[in-house]
This record gives structure tokens, C-alpha cells and sequence, in this order.
């Protein structure tokens, strides 16, 4: 969370990583207080805030925990901090920076891992030594 993030960007955030089924932490700088801040702490965010972990941590202790099980997603270009872009080029990590959508299907994408599965057993038609497992 950064200190210039409107309400709408950080609840976006939060409730996209929660609909993709992603653990969510939310990193904050120490001794970080917004208005921001003082929503997600009210009774009325219960629902959204159940199971998200509050980080107060400095950029460089968020950049040791980047690994590839975590995303980390940042509300617009400007506000990532050159020390996490420094550990992500050296890390060969993604970090996700553009601008937070109202549209949900396209916001979701940033809190999911793309991966395919393909099992071919032919080229151009022809099974090959495996044709006998397959009977016409």
C-alpha cells in the first residue's frame, strides 16, 4: 500500500487477490497511517479484511520475500520503489504496476499464474511406435 493509493485502488486489489484465491498480505511501510489505513481497520471492512495479513515492513525486507509463490501489485508505475525494481530485475521477477481496473476480469489477471498442459502423441497425424496403443 502506498501513500498516495485512493480507497477504491486498495480495496480493488484486496478483493481481486481474495476472488482468485491468493493469500493476501498487505504490505504497508512501518508507522504507515492514511485514511486509507483507518477504513481497512474499521468494523465495517470485517468481511473484506477476514484472512489478510497486515506487513508493516520496509521496501528492502518486502524485497527479500519475493519469490516466485508471491505477486506483488503495486496501483501505478510511479510508486514502486527503485530498491523493489532493483531486487525484481535481479530476481527475475515480475511486478505488476499498471493502473488498477474497474473492470474485474481484467484486474483478476494479475493475481493468477498462467500454465498449459499439452500431451501430443502425434506429429502431422502419424502416431508413430505408439499407433498400436491406439486401434481403429
Amino acid at each position: 500500500l502506498h501513500e498516495a493509493d485512493s480507497l477504491f485502488e486498495a480495496i480493488a486489489r484486496i478483493a481481486a487477490a481474495k476472488i482468485a484465491g491468493c493469500r493476501v498480505v498487505l504490505s504497508l511501510p512501518r508507522d504507515f497511517e492514511s485514511d486509507v489505513v483507518a477504513f481497512l481497520r474499521r468494523p465495517q471492512s470485517r468481511t473484506l479484511m477476514a484472512g489478510v495479513k497486515w506487513a508493516f515492513e520496509t521496501d528492502e525486507a518486502l524485497a527479500d520475500r519475493m519469490n516466485d509463490d508471491c505477486r506483488i501489485r503495486y496501483a501505478r508505475e510511479d510508486r514502486v520503489p527503485e530498491t523493489l525494481l532493483r531486487a525484481a530485475a535481479i530476481k527475475g521477477y515480475y511486478i505488476a504496476r499498471k493502473p488498477v481496473l474497474m473492470q474485474g476480469r481484467l484486474e483478476l489477471l494479475h493475481y493468477l499464474k498462467e500454465q498449459s498442459i499439452c500431451n501430443n502423441y502425434h506429429r502431422y497425424g502419424n502416431l508413430g511406435e505408439r499407433a498400436e496403443e491406439f486401434p481403429v
